[in-house]
């Protein structure tokens, strides 16, 4: 639910849904890049991407970024962004991710991250 109240476009009901389904698989993860610093990963869903329509519902692609505030030069650090990774993987059913980075407002250099393309279907109401 948003701030605002009701959430009034599918994009953000499929992101509420996404972020919902995290936190039943006991993931903690924020939509809020404002307020985002991994200490030391976490976990941030990105906007989504319209993919089209289907009889009653709509597919979109929403990034999901596993986000390292270390610096991945010990094999504690990866090994821990490569395991969070793993398990938000598991709690999508997403059957691939690739290293990526993230840039915040909050950091001059970019941060170390895994990513993941969700496939998300919302229907219409």
């Amino acid at each position: 639910m948003s701030s605002a109240g009701v959430l009034r476009s599918i994009a953000s009901r499929a992101r509420a849904e996404l972020l919902a389904e995290l936190e039943a698989s006991g993931i903690e993860a924020t939509g809020d890049a404002g307020a985002f610093y991994p200490q030391p990963v976490g976990v941030l869903v990105g906007l989504p991407a319209y993919d089209g329509r289907t009889l009653g519902s709509r597919r979109f692609t929403i990034p999901v970024l596993v986000v390292s505030g270390d610096p991945l030069s010990s094999e504690a650090a990866v090994d821990a962004i490569y395991a969070l990774a793993d398990e938000v993987a598991g709690a999508l059913s997403t059957p691939a991710y690739r290293p990526s980075s993230y840039r915040s407002s909050s950091s001059a250099e970019p941060l170390p991250a895994i990513t993941l393309e969700v496939n998300v279907s919302t229907e219409e109401v």
